[in-house]
């Protein structure tokens, strides 16, 4: 926590004294070693290298070690290139089964983008190929028709597609990424939502970050979205669910790695919510 409030709030370098000390610390933490006590040798974690997305497997384990802002090294290396052996479909997007193509396989490509780019491979091929992927996927009219939200557009997929490519190397982005960005930008403030009944659970502020309002958030000012005239009512709404004492509950919780307690002030929470409020001013 302190880590990521020095350089994502007080905007503090990297090689910055209190920095490199928050981050040396954070391999010390009870919780790190564990779960590197947990890695296979090969480098995958859980009891099947070739099913990342199980409860203790690769991908949750690899997101955690993001969200802790874990330093990439060997053991991160050989994790990520686990991960994409065992997810990554011949067209480059992720798939609960790397053979086939699954339901949520554009939201995963891109929610987990991020993650492979903070542990250094965004020269990677197989990365840029998942990065292409998503651009492609998500330019077709009907990018965001999900089968599991009764064709529907998914709100999530445009949440996932963006933090995906918010990743995206600014030397690699192009005039189709940024028409991307726009349309799934533009189909999260003009959603007609309903925080009484359908998008009731957005505003239940999960840990790790979930589908909901404050994901929507970063989501949109990441892409410079912060000073749009319609993402203040999304604001407006947030900031009442700040408490007395300046923080935000946590609704949510991992069941295998939990970082907060439900329903109680969660400093995960309140530490996106900073991440947002910067960039609105």
């Amino acid at each position: 926590m302190r880590f990521w409030t020095l350089v994502d709030i007080l905007e503090r370098p990297l090689d910055d004294a209190e920095v490199r000390a928050a981050r040396t610390a954070i391999l010390q933490q009870s919780l790190v070693k564990e779960l590197f006590e947990r890695q296979h040798p090969e480098g995958y974690w859980g009891d099947d290298e070739s099913k990342p997305y199980t409860a203790q497997g690769t991908l949750g384990v690899l997101s955690l070690l993001y969200m802790l802002g874990v330093p990439p090294d060997e053991r991160t290396a050989a994790a990520c290139d686990s991960l994409l052996n065992f997810c990554q479909n011949e067209n480059g997007g992720f798939s609960l089964t790397r053979k086939q193509r699954s339901g949520i396989f554009p939201c995963t490509t891109g929610e987990h983008l991020p993650c492979l780019v903070y542990f250094g491979l965004q020269d990677d091929p197989r990365v840029q190929a998942a990065f292409a992927f998503v651009v492609e996927d998500m330019s077709t009219d009907d990018a965001l028709d999900c089968g599991r939200y009764q064709h529907q557009d998914c709100l999530w997929g445009a949440i996932a597609a963006l933090n995906g490519l918010a990743a995206l190397p600014a030397g690699r982005r192009s005039g189709q990424s940024g028409q991307v960005v726009s349309k799934l930008a533009d189909r999260l403030l003009d959603a007609k939502y309903d925080f009484e009944g359908e998008h009731k659970r957005w505003l239940s502020f999960g840990v790790p970050r979930t589908w909901d309002l404050l994901g929507a958030l970063k989501a949109l000012v990441k892409h410079g979205y912060a000073r749009d005239p319609r993402i203040e009512p999304l604001m407006a709404l947030f900031l009442r669910q700040q408490d007395a004492q300046g923080r935000w509950l946590c609704g949510s919780v991992s069941l295998t790695w939990p970082l907060e307690k439900r329903n109680r002030p969660g400093k995960w929470v309140t530490l996106d919510a900073l991440r947002v409020l910067k960039q609105v001013g």
